[in-house]
């Protein structure tokens, strides 16, 4: 409530106001009655106004009580005008802030949390956990004031017509604590069944939505609707659960106010048979335990709330309390311009801290070089590339960006300095412009342009509807693999970084394309240390250091020409694309993967990529 104590504080003011008269106007209209049971029949005196204008004490009395009552109304409705208006006040700002809060989380959290869990489960975090815990904060702090002030006031309100009816009154308080908390103990747990199904059910949509071209492409319809409606009845079961425990519930609380009620005007009917209260005093007592039963009521919704708002609460927890993956120092300061040199020194890492994904590795490249990173599918190289840009820090050894250990400087101002093209092309929902620009906002014109003809975008992007300021659908699904291909290496080029990586950026465009790329490239990646994830040979041979990833080692480094003078994985792989599998293989053979799996091989191939020298080693026999 930081950010609203003000609104709290205010609209906490015009709520006891309103309970405050609203206690008055009961005893008024109880005083009232009293009054009018003073006023003696007159016979002279036969209309309203004639009795209005006559000057006995009696008449003068009743008169004043029914002012004063008006009064009262009229600033009890007042109040309550203003009640709601900043009830209402507070609530959206506070649903405004904690979304903020929220949304602001989500951005600065490290990968780790987001492959932890789904976008369908974040999304209802972001959206149903928040309405439950903002119901309950509003509710655990005006209503349940409102209730406090109602049921104190009322029964100090008994007590000064009957000590013994006020104390009555307060019999039912205890088995109503003792109920509610037990309910509690059986509640929570279906309530957050109840959120872990309807989490799976927004994934479910998210994904569906997502992915309609591949569940259309393959016609599996039927099965995705049958796969959401067995969610839904698993849903709909856990909220049926749910609704038959607050159907146990709410009888049980009404059974104990109801009884109270009648039990209080069975007393009162004998205290006024004795004499020792008024007619006017059986209406205080009504109303006022009418308002107090009435409360006390409430507190069912807000026991319903409650138990929501505890779930939800832990499950925004998670979110609002979520240490960064990357921790970002202190003493920490803005990486400084340099040529973009990236050495590794004894880099472990894992997803998982027991199951590395990438095992003591270790390179130096200089400044403005083009490396190259080959190897087979999982073999580490999208996860090494990440360690530069510090989306993970490694559990052990170190990251140097120029000389400088990447965990001693700023994480933005590493992020400013390093630019990816994924090999899954994200577009936002926004003009072609603004895509190219992602990087730099607020650049336009002929930077933009310019980085859009170096990535062969510019002719498909004139042909658009309205060129650079075309709407692009979501995800860019407007265009076709290739063009979003282009745009995010345009948007790369514009960032204008000292580390450029591109992961595997080319391999939805043809070859004539990605030659035209390639010459534009060439231009971008002068002077710049660039990353390249590939599998085409044509496209490594450039590169002025190839490293040979498999397995999370390291088992080769050198120019495409050692490589492929050397025995290894990166002869296969070009001898296949180059020659074909024929010409390299020899019957019987095993393949160079099996042959790694040997530990000897191993260990040669490791001593042999930590060589300075660059000279290859004879292949072992």
């Amino acid at each position: 409530m930081s950010p609203v104590k003000p609104l709290v504080a205010l609209a906490c003011l015009y709520l006891t106001l309103a309970c405050t008269i609203e206690i008055l106007l009961n005893n008024q209209s109880g005083l009232t009655i009293n009054q009018i049971q003073n006023v003696h029949a007159d016979a002279n005196v036969r209309t309203f106004s004639a009795w209005w204008r006559d000057a006995d004490p009696a008449a003068v009395g009743v008169r004043h009580a029914i002012t004063i009552l008006g009064l009262l109304l009229a600033g009890f409705l007042v109040m309550r005008y203003l009640r709601e208006v900043a009830q209402t006040k507070l609530s959206m700002r506070m649903v405004f802030y904690i979304r903020e809060a929220v949304y602001d989380k989500l951005q600065r959290v490290g990968f780790s949390f987001h492959d932890a869990l789904s976008s369908g489960a974040l999304i209802n975090r972001a959206l149903s956990d928040l309405q439950n815990v903002r119901a309950f904060i509003q509710t655990a702090v005006l209503t349940t004031l409102e209730i406090v002030l109602i049921v104190v006031g009322n029964i100090i309100l008994v007590w000064t017509k009957n000590p013994w009816l006020a104390l009555l009154s307060l019999v039912p308080l205890p088995f109503w604590t003792w109920y509610i908390v037990r309910f509690g103990k059986k509640v929570q747990p279906a309530a957050k069944a109840v959120m872990e199904a309807d989490d799976r059910n927004v994934s479910l949509i998210t994904e569906a939505i997502a992915g309609v071209h591949v569940i259309k492409a393959f016609a599996t319809e039927e099965q995705e609707i049958e796969k959401y409606e067995s969610n839904c009845d698993s849903f709909f079961e856990r909220v049926t659960t749910r609704i038959r425990l607050f159907a146990d519930f709410t009888p049980i609380i009404r059974m104990i106010g109801h009884g109270t009620f009648m039990i209080l005007f069975l007393a009162a009917g004998v205290l006024i048979i004795r004499g020792r209260l008024q007619a006017g005093d059986l209406l205080i007592l009504g109303s006022a335990m009418g308002a107090v039963l009435g409360r006390l009521q409430q507190v069912n919704v807000i026991n319903e709330q409650y138990q929501n708002a505890v779930v939800s609460g832990r499950r925004l927890h998670e979110v609002l309390a979520a240490a960064p993956t990357v921790h970002e120092s202190a003493t920490a300061h803005p990486l400084a311009r340099g040529p973009g040199a990236v050495r590794f020194e004894n880099v472990t890492f894992g997803y998982a801290p027991d199951k590395p994904v990438l095992n003591d590795i270790s390179f130096d490249i200089p400044g403005g070089s083009v490396v190259a990173l080959v190897g087979p599918t999982g073999a580490g190289k999208s996860t090494l590339v990440n360690l530069i840009a510090r989306f993970y820090d490694p559990q052990k050894g170190r990251v140097l960006i120029d000389g400088v250990d990447a965990r001693d400087v700023t994480v933005g101002s590493i992020r400013k300095q390093v630019s990816f093209v994924f090999q899954e092309t994200y577009l936002f929902s926004d003009t072609v412009e603004a895509n190219i620009a992602y990087g730099r906002p607020g650049i336009s014109g002929g930077e933009v342009e310019a980085a859009a003809r170096l990535a062969q975008a510019h002719d498909f992007i004139e042909a658009l509807p309205l060129g650079y300021q075309t709407i692009l659908a979501e995800r860019g699904s407007s265009l076709s693999g290739g063009q979003r291909q282009r745009l995010a290496i345009a948007r790369a080029i514009l960032s204008n970084p000292r580390i450029l990586v591109l992961d595997d950026a080319t391999a939805s465009v043809d070859p004539e394309t990605e030659d035209l790329i390639r010459r534009g490239m060439d231009v971008v990646m002068n002077d710049r240390t660039t990353f390249l994830i590939a599998h085409r040979i044509s496209t490594v041979k450039r590169a002025d250091v190839v490293i040979v990833l498999e397995e999370g080692r390291v088992t080769q480094v050198g120019t495409h020409d050692e490589l492929v003078a050397q025995d290894g994985h990166y002869r296969q792989i070009a001898a296949v694309q180059l020659y074909g599998d024929e010409d390299e293989a020899t019957e019987g053979e095993p393949s160079h993967m099996k042959r790694m799996r040997a530990q000897r091989r191993l260990a040669v191939g490791a001593a042999r990529a930590g060589a300075q020298s660059g000279e290859a080693d004879a292949p072992a026999a």
